[in-house]
């Protein structure tokens, strides 16, 4: 690890989804985004279901997240949150038919529940199909 990188580590409930050396990752929080540093101060913040830009060894992954926390230190971060996936592993196709699906749901609801659930549903393919463009529009700058 060099002087401007920190040690990240995102876990979901499945696996460890990512470990290693980083210079910057950016994630949004319910009062908006942050870009976490080197030497950031200590802190514990909510994550947002959303986009996570990580930059390892020059390169920016993008990777769609589900709700959770994380706990910043000095030269180490720690993400614990219920999804994370590659931007570059996700099937656009199924993630706009989800999309669809949730919103033809959404219109025929009969209960607060199913309303909630169908709301996450629409979340996480948005997150998914934003993670996607986010990995494409990094690549080509």
């Amino acid at each position: 690890m060099d002087v401007t990188s920190f040690s990240l580590q995102i876990l979901s409930p499945e696996k460890c989804f990512f470990e290693g050396d980083v210079g910057e990752i950016v994630f949004s929080t319910p009062e908006g985004s942050i870009g976490i540093m080197n030497g950031h101060s200590p802190m514990i913040a909510a994550v947002s279901e959303g986009v996570v830009e990580i930059l390892v060894d020059g390169n920016w992954r993008i990777a769609a997240v589900g709700q959770g926390f994380c706990e910043i230190n000095l030269h180490k971060a720690v993400f614990y949150l219920d999804t994370a996936e590659w931007a570059e592993d996700i099937d656009v196709a199924r993630a706009k038919e989800a999309l669809d699906r949730a919103n033809h749901r959404i219109h025929n609801m009969q209960s607060r529940q199913e309303y909630l659930r169908t709301q996450a549903s629409i979340s996480r393919a948005l997150a998914r199909l934003k993670a996607v463009e986010s990995s494409t529009v990094r690549q080509h700058h």
